[in-house]
């Protein structure tokens, strides 16, 4: 069993028997069991499958597997929601306004930000393809072979933000009436609330998921294919500078995601 399968199988198993040791509605229960359930059977059908079907195909799509686990891992997650912790929302939203309150206004003002946030809202955007976008990469380089490691960043860094997610809950700043911060509007913009009000579990994962798994990825691709990874490295800033001022995500929800992602991609590249 490869390192990612191994790694989904821990946390889909984690969030069944959890399930079962939290005061959960029985329909929340119900669907974690049944997401964590199917997420298992897929991983155990990978491993079968060689049995049945031409290798090649089947080493392919274990290589493409972790992306479509990923979303099930965080809707599952999600389905632990009970009440939002108001003490650790009021920690996040107090230092946004420590360090957002004094100029956001002022550059909110300029004719110019107008596009400035067009494009980060653009960059946020392209959160939701970038990491599928990045095992793409690895195969037209021709190095598919370090598939492995690509998702033993992406994983281990994006995973723990939606184990704390599962148990302590805050909501998105966007969605607070006592947020300082008032993100510009626009097509694009209106195209991400689209998104995250069908996709998402409308809650605050912290840290953000969205930077641990964007840059992390970012920062394998800047060792095995260092023009492009820049690339990804520049667009996964922009995804989390955009996270912050969209107010799709708290700044310390920015700043820690981003450690933990090259902490994770620092153990890897120097211990393992």
């Amino acid at each position: 069993m490869r390192a990612a399968e191994w790694i989904n199988l821990v946390f889909f198993s984690f969030f069944v028997i959890v399930s079962w040791l939290r005061p959960l509605t029985n329909r929340r229960r119900i669907a974690i069991v049944a997401i964590g359930t199917t997420g298992i059977i897929l991983i155990v059908a990978a491993q079968v499958a060689p049995q049945f079907l031409p290798p090649f195909p089947v080493s392919v799509a274990r290589d493409w597997l972790p992306a479509a686990l990923m979303p099930m891992v965080y809707w599952q997650a999600g389905r632990f929601s009970s009440r939002v912790n108001e003490s650790f929302q009021t920690r996040l939203q107090w230092l946004d306004d420590k360090l957002l309150r004094g100029w956001m206004p002022t550059l909110a003002a300029k004719p110019s930000y107008r596009w400035v946030a067009a494009s980060l809202e653009l960059a946020y955007l392209s959160c939701y393809a970038l990491v599928p976008m990045g095992l793409g990469v690895l195969y037209l380089a021709h190095l598919r072979r370090h598939t492995s490691e690509y998702w033993s960043v992406v994983l281990p860094a994006t995973y723990p933000c939606y184990a704390f997610t599962a148990f302590v809950q805050t909501m998105p700043p966007r969605l607070l009436e006592t947020d300082s911060v008032r993100p510009s509007t626009g097509n694009i913009r209106t195209l991400n609330l689209w998104i995250v009000r069908r996709v998402s579990i409308h809650l605050n994962t912290f840290p953000s998921a969205h930077v641990t798994a964007t840059l992390g990825g970012s920062l394998v691709l800047l060792r095995f294919v260092p023009n492009v990874g820049l690339a990804f490295v520049l667009v996964s800033i922009g995804i989390a500078i955009g996270a912050v001022l969209g107010r799709y995500h708290y700044t310390a929800d920015v700043l820690l995601g981003a450690v933990l992602a090259v902490a994770v991609y620092s153990l890897q590249v120097f211990f393992l």
